[in-house]
């Protein structure tokens, strides 16, 4: 090998370790990351962390306080506050991560079309979006799980349906510009297939914001999860979620007020972790 080439793959090696090293340099990032890890940790390890599972009653300790039996102390059928938390946390998680997949999918394959496309096709698309958007987020989700029943599948509907509109637009707009670039131009005039332009060329270079949004999403998601729950429209009895925890313990505030704020605090630094990697994110793509 020569030694140009030599000093060249020396220079790619370097190039592809700066962006870890920048990554890990980002403290909103690492910091997020962590929370996120140990979080998930606990949650799959709720069967040893715990030693209860979530249904297992204590009629001997109802409405307990916490103590070295149970950490978190009791609810009003003597189960374990601890590990119904953490088993709750594993439904809210999966459905929160899960319900932005769809909409992140089918959003972003519309907005790449409308931006790309244009005429009737953009118009038709912007049309729907509106419609979507002239109705408050919250209001319509629970219009449609009320609608449809409450349960897992109708949550998933329901976000669906709604939270699509975000996507459209992120995508949408970057295409509008991407699409006047010279590598786009390039591709038309070496005569590939529109197919080929929007999945090889210009969704890869699209989708930074997106994926971006899309930690935030999950907040939201998982939020809406929660007020579900909480309404008695989201995950049923007895599996343990935390909007349901957190109604069941609103009655028992003044007495045993773990039950309703354990749950938030979880909510709370979910959020926290999720919000910090998405500026993370921001951050350092945005260099990029």
């Amino acid at each position: 090998m020569s030694l140009p080439l030599l000093f060249a793959d020396d220079r790619v090696n370097q190039d592809t370790s700066r962006p870890l090293r920048s990554w890990l340099r980002n403290p909103a990032l690492v910091t997020g990351f962590l929370l996120l890890v140990v979080i998930v940790g606990m949650m799959v390890c709720a069967p040893l962390i715990s030693g209860y599972s979530p249904n297992q009653q204590d009629l001997y300790h109802v409405l307990s306080g916490p103590s070295s039996a149970h950490l978190l102390g009791t609810d009003e059928l003597g189960r374990d506050v601890w590990a119904r938390l953490l088993y709750a946390g594993r439904v809210d998680l999966v459905i929160g991560v899960a319900a932005v997949v769809a909409p992140f999918v089918l959003g972003s394959l519309l907005g790449l079309v409308a931006g790309y496309y244009g005429g009737v096709i953009d118009v038709i698309i912007m049309r729907l979006l509106d419609i979507v958007v002239a109705f408050p987020f919250y209001v319509l989700v629970i219009a449609i799980v009320f609608a449809l029943g409450a349960g897992i599948g109708s949550i998933f509907v329901a976000i669906t349906l709604v939270g699509w509109v975000s996507y459209t637009r992120i995508v949408r707009g970057e295409v509008l510009v991407a699409k006047r670039l010279g590598y786009v131009q390039a591709a038309k005039a070496g005569g590939l297939s529109a197919p080929r332009i929007l999945i090889r060329h210009l969704l890869p270079n699209v989708l930074t914001q997106a994926v971006i949004y899309a930690m935030s999403d999950v907040v939201l998601t998982i939020l809406a999860v929660v007020t579900l729950g909480y309404l008695g429209l989201g995950v049923q009895p007895p599996t343990p979620e935390w909007g349901s925890m957190m109604q069941e313990g609103s009655e028992f505030l003044r007495i045993h007020p773990l039950l309703a704020t354990a749950p938030g605090i979880a909510v709370v630094l979910v959020g926290l972790a999720l919000s910090l990697i998405g500026d993370g994110l921001s951050a350092e793509l945005g260099k990029s």
